[in-house]
């Protein structure tokens, strides 16, 4: 009798004690698989390696050198990394509809890209002029504005938000601290540092729930044995 209830004492739980947060089922019907979510994660590193150069280039205007292939080489690389970024942005909208059921942010995000849009393909077709300060720069400048003011309160819509992402605040506060300089346009090339963290952020969170969505279905592949 008391070997049984030694054995009941020091037997292993058959269940789980400390039971993981279930995924909702819209996060598991939805395209956001786990190869997905590892190469968005992926993706949002590739896309800050590619930006620390355009940063440096920024900061560096009299130093690097001022030729046209060069300058055209800049465009294109710039160009790029901006539309990678606004894919990723519009993922993590995604991650955010189907993993906190958060459907708030969704005006804010698509105003942000297709502001963001506009001003690449401004920057893009007439580099020249934006950099002359002609009359496309005025729109560029005016449109600054309202990318920064929609990026901060973006950003405090999702500081409400209650969420078991760890990085969300980081996103959150680094993204309001990014538009603030947006918005003041003088200070605009330091939004771009702060729109770095903000996607380190956006990664660890593409990569956290790759990691959730790998111990959900490996504990199926458990269960079912």
């Amino acid at each position: 009798m008391n070997k049984q209830n030694g054995d009941s004492i020091y037997k292993t739980p058959e269940a789980n004690l400390l039971e993981e947060e279930e995924l909702p089922t819209s996060l598991l019907k939805s395209n956001l698989s786990y190869t997905k979510l590892l190469l968005l994660f992926w993706l949002s590193l590739l896309y800050l390696l590619a930006t620390l150069p355009l940063v440096a280039i920024s900061f560096m205007s009299g130093v690097v050198p001022d030729n046209e292939s060069y300058r055209l080489a800049t465009d294109i690389v710039s160009l790029i990394d901006n539309l990678l970024y606004l894919y990723l942005l519009y993922m993590f909208k995604l991650l955010l509809n189907y993993r906190l059921a958060c459907h708030s942010v969704d005006n804010y995000i698509y105003a942000a890209i297709i502001l963001s849009l506009i001003m690449s393909v401004i920057s893009y077709i007439m580099p020249e002029e934006v950099e002359s300060l002609g009359f496309s720069t005025l729109g560029f400048f005016v449109l600054m504005v309202p990318l920064g003011v929609v990026n901060v309160i973006y950003g405090i819509k999702l500081l409400k938000l209650q969420s078991y992402f760890s990085y969300l605040r980081l996103y959150a506060w680094s993204t309001i601290v990014a538009g603030i300089f947006l918005a003041s346009v003088v200070l605009f090339l330091f939004a771009i540092p702060a729109g770095m963290v903000s996607s380190f952020a956006m990664a660890m969170m593409f990569h956290a729930t790759a990691k959730e969505l790998r111990r959900h279905y490996a504990g199926e592949i458990t269960t079912t044995r």
